[in-house]
């Protein structure tokens, strides 16, 4: 099997959010990995792309983190969201109850981008 199908096989039979969670962290492995082969390098102009490449990387993983790192409170009221599918999220993981998502028009005022339903955040089907 080639490496990039067993890489694919790993994010088969994952939610979406599994699927962003692991991603992240192969950016943030990546990172360390072009961070390891510009320590080697002796050309600087390779290095310097290397270490912005592991940069990128990095900042990927950060994103993919804050997009898969669900909240346990909403963020207008501050009511508790014991059940990790309780409440409404936009892509970024801003997280409102349903009375608050309610009132903002299911419109996420951090990004504009349209608050779900979390239970889709457990679900294969948006795969």
């Amino acid at each position: 099997m080639k490496p990039e199908a067993q890489i694919a096989a790993l994010f088969e039979g994952l939610t979406r959010i599994e699927q962003l969670e692991l991603l992240g962290r192969l950016e943030m492995a990546g990172g360390q990995l072009y961070r390891g082969l510009a320590a080697d390098e002796q050309n600087i102009k390779a290095r310097e792309a290397l270490l912005k490449a592991a940069g990128d990387e990095e900042r990927n993983g950060q994103l993919l983190t804050l997009m898969s790192t669900p909240k346990e409170a909403c963020e207008k009221c501050a009511s508790s969201l014991p059940i990790p599918t309780a409440g409404f999220s936009c892509s970024f993981q801003c997280t409102f109850c349903a009375n608050c998502a309610t009132e903002m028009d299911l419109i996420c005022p951090h990004c504009g981008g349209a608050l779900e339903s979390r239970n889709r955040l457990s679900s294969h089907a948006d795969q």
